[in-house]
């Protein structure tokens, strides 16, 4: 109350003042267009300043949007990079293996991953190329065996089904062991028979062995989650395995013809 009571002149003026304004550009045309031309140009000087700060931080919104995205593009381009580096291995062993086999592309009709024992029908059959036991991927890895087969389509018994055990090893190491799934987790499958001497670490890639006349030898399987013992031999570790596929989001797979797969099988054991 003091303020104003110590600068009242000065309000007083400041009041005046306003009225004369008011009163001049009511009574006289010229000065209120001067009025009007200045208060518009405040005005405009607000909204734009006002337009420029949304803009900036609008700006800075999808900047980071945009450094977002190349970070996970950049880690889309590792992956397919670690992928091509992993089916180069594959592909790398004798001219024989590269030749041996070959792949058909199929379509995946049905798909079940919520069942105990699952399946895949696929759009090829007999009359494709398609024969039983030959191995079926996708981009990531492994997917299943085929298991019977039509003219015109076939039926793949998945990797998420405990019937089907997959001869694997560490990519790093020639140990091997069986891949199987327990009816738990789709993402994850159990690694057994594997010698307790073979050093691993978490992380370390699963591939498929040269073992089977399904795959060739090399095709991603997951990766190490972890290690427990599930037995009572001592001899053997149990790995959990996260899968590479994800069986979720199966669309397009490739089915593999091993040629010399009847050769082999006329050689083994049970034939003889």
């Amino acid at each position: 109350m003091r303020f104003f009571v110590r600068n009242a002149p000065f309000f007083t003026w400041l009041i005046l003042t306003i009225i004369s304004i008011i009163l001049l550009c009511q009574r006289n045309p010229y000065h209120r267009s001067v009025w009007l031309g200045g208060a518009n140009y405040v005005t405009g000087a607000v909204y734009e300043a006002s337009a420029n700060a949304y803009s900036y931080f609008g700006l800075r919104t999808i900047n980071e949007q945009q450094l977002v995205r190349i970070g996970e593009l950049e880690a889309e381009n590792n992956r397919l990079k670690q992928m091509m580096l992993q089916y180069d291995d594959a592909q790398k062993h004798t001219s024989d293996t590269i030749t041996r086999y070959t792949y058909r592309i199929a379509h995946v009709v049905s798909n079940s991953i919520g069942k105990i024992e699952n399946y895949l029908v696929l759009d090829k059959g007999y009359d494709d190329g398609v024969r039983q036991d030959q191995g079926v991927a996708d981009h990531n890895g492994v997917v299943g065996i085929v298991s019977k087969v039509s003219a015109h389509y076939s039926l793949v018994i998945s990797l998420l089904n405990p019937n089907l055990r997959l001869s694997v090893s560490l990519k790093n190491d020639e140990s091997y062991g069986s891949l199987w799934w327990n009816g738990s987790n789709p993402r994850y499958a159990l690694l057994e028979d594997l010698p307790r001497t073979v050093k691993f670490e978490k992380g370390d890639t699963v591939v498929t062995t040269s073992y089977s006349t399904s795959f060739p030898q090399g095709v991603p399987v997951g990766t190490v989650e972890e290690s427990f013992d599930q037995t009572e031999n001592n001899n053997f570790l149990t790995l959990r395995i996260r899968l590479f596929t994800d069986f979720q989001s199966i669309h397009d797979v490739h089915v593999i013809d091993n040629a010399d797969a009847e050769e082999i099988k006329s050689l083994s054991v049970d034939n003889i």
